[in-house]
């Protein structure tokens, strides 16, 4: 199998109390297969899936330039959502708040590196933390969206991270871009 990579925030561990919290709250430890390391949490820039060993160097070179572009800034988690049916959603996730910075710093992400792999762009760009993925069970769940005090995270760089399925942590930052 190819090796997979994504582009993505790292997250620190200040959101660990809300998330053991909403685990606990909704047994999703109970209800769903995949519970994400504390160490595997991030904000998804650009999936890339599998991508060629050769074209690395110039993904490399292009997300430099990108983060010399880009100043640091702040996100903050909001709250607990989902992607499905509150029934039983396939993703519950901490949800970020709108943020001008991020989105700008994604676009160009997903803009530049679409272009270099021959890839559709999607604009679809929804910025959240999984904390739960792949329903164990088909009972119905009752997991309600939620606020939160917001909790502030400083971005002051994204990482070019690869795959490994059969590991904890799964995410390695094979290379990290600071921003100016």
């Amino acid at each position: 199998m190819q090796q997979h990579y994504f582009i993505g925030i790292n997250i620190p561990s200040t959101f660990k109390d809300p998330i053991e919290m909403f685990k606990q709250k909704y047994q999703l430890e109970t209800t769903y297969k995949i519970i994400p390391h504390l160490e595997d949490l991030h904000v998804t820039l650009l999936y890339l899936g599998a991508v060629p060993s050769e074209l690395l160097p110039l993904l490399k070179t292009e997300l430099l330039k990108i983060a010399a572009r880009h100043s640091t800034f702040s996100m903050h988690a909001d709250g607990l959502s989902y992607f499905g049916s509150s029934a039983g959603p396939r993703v519950v996730y901490l949800s970020i708040g709108e943020s001008k910075a991020l989105s700008s710093l994604q676009r160009e992400i997903e803009h530049t590196i679409a272009k270099q792999l021959d890839r559709p762009i999607s604009e679809r760009f929804i910025p959240h933390v999984t904390i739960a993925k792949k329903r164990k069970t088909t009972d119905e769940l009752a997991i309600q969206k939620e606020k939160i005090p917001p909790i502030e995270v400083s971005v002051e760089s994204f990482s070019l991270f690869a795959v490994h399925p059969d590991q904890s942590p799964k995410y390695e930052a094979i290379e990290t871009f600071e921003l100016s």
